[in-house]
């Protein structure tokens, strides 16, 4: 409707607003001092009152659906904006910038703001993209609710894992590694979920410009996750921990996994809705050189984080890391 349309673009200038205002602080000298939570507060505002008028926009979509049922790719949705606008205000409260319990929140908000927030927003949209595109439903309803519910039970936690051998108690450091290794559930119900609806359309894929970066975008989601779990664990990050590994992880995870599955939904439903085709050629142009840039980059950081880590193991000088890096 036309009142949803107003709302939405007012969420559109106010997130950019606060993308702005916070861009302008960083530059001038204000900021938190605390990694993914640099913004400060007053530009953050912007931000979570955008989430919000979104949020109410997609709630009254969904109140006046024609059908009787939500769909799962409603659920996702809907949860990564309820989930994002808790997490931004759990990562802002004042009283939990203290002692150790800054250093909790910190792992909270870093993954959360992945998981809760850009995670659900891709797998949902995918759960829309994906049937669409290839004219047939989800492999599996069961899966994709499978994947939701135990999303949510098990992400919230798993940050800590990026505080283990800390001053922080060894049970919280243990759960976050416990749920961490659990997120091969929900992470592999929907990876599943998504390679068994594209099993036998290998020529819809080959002719398509959209469902090729939804077919990497969900391997990625599969494998860089699975890495994600694998690293949590005491064992792995003795060597890996505060590496350049670790940096290659989290930018797979967002430009692989993420950005992919983005990307496959705006070149697969913007056209249908304005009309206009994209020029295949830049398209190709743009999924080939996005993919060879991001596995160059990643493969590079994973070798020298584990070269960093050999290094301090040795007992080596730190220099001696960075130069053989």
């Amino acid at each position: 409707s036309t009142g949803e349309l107003r709302a939405a673009n007012v969420a559109l200038w106010l997130w950019n607003l606060g993308i702005l205002v916070g861009a302008v602080a960083l530059l001038t000298g204000h900021t938190t001092g605390r990694e993914y939570r640099e913004i400060p507060w007053w530009a953050m505002i912007f931000i979570a009152v955008a989430v919000l008028t979104l949020l109410g926009v997609f709630i009254h979509i969904v109140h006046r659906r024609a059908v009787r049922g939500v769909y799962i790719s409603c659920w996702f949705i809907l949860a990564a904006h309820m989930w994002l606008a808790v997490v931004v205000v759990v990562g802002y409260m004042p009283f939990f910038r203290q002692g150790l319990a800054s250093t909790i929140i910190e792992g909270f908000y870093i993954h959360n703001v992945v998981g809760m927030w850009f995670t659900p927003l891709a797998v949902g949209l995918t759960y829309y993209t994906l049937p669409k595109l290839l004219n047939k439903p989800i492999y599996s309803y069961a899966l994709g609710v499978l994947g939701f519910f135990t999303h949510l039970v098990f992400y919230t936690v798993i940050g800590t894992h990026h505080f283990l051998f800390s001053p922080l108690p060894d049970w919280i450091e243990t759960v976050g590694v416990v749920f961490s290794v659990a997120m091969i559930v929900p992470v592999w119900a929907s990876t599943g979920n998504f390679l068994l609806t594209m099993k036998g359309e290998r020529s819809a894929i080959s002719l398509s410009y959209s469902l090729p970066f939804l077919f990497v975008g969900v391997v990625a989601y599969g494998l860089v996750s699975l890495q994600g779990s694998v690293q949590s664990l005491r064992y792995v990050q003795e060597a890996w921990h505060f590496t350049h590994y670790t940096v290659g992880h989290a930018h797979a995870a967002l430009y692989l996994f993420v950005s992919f599955l983005l990307w496959g939904s705006v070149y697969g439903l913007v056209p249908r809705i304005t009309g206009r085709e994209p020029e295949p050629a830049m398209v190709g142009a743009h999924f080939w050189l996005a993919l060879a840039g991001m596995l160059i980059y990643s493969i590079a950081l994973w070798i020298a984080g584990d070269v960093q880590g050999q290094s301090w193991i040795d007992g080596l000088p730190f220099m001696n890391s960075v130069r053989s890096v």
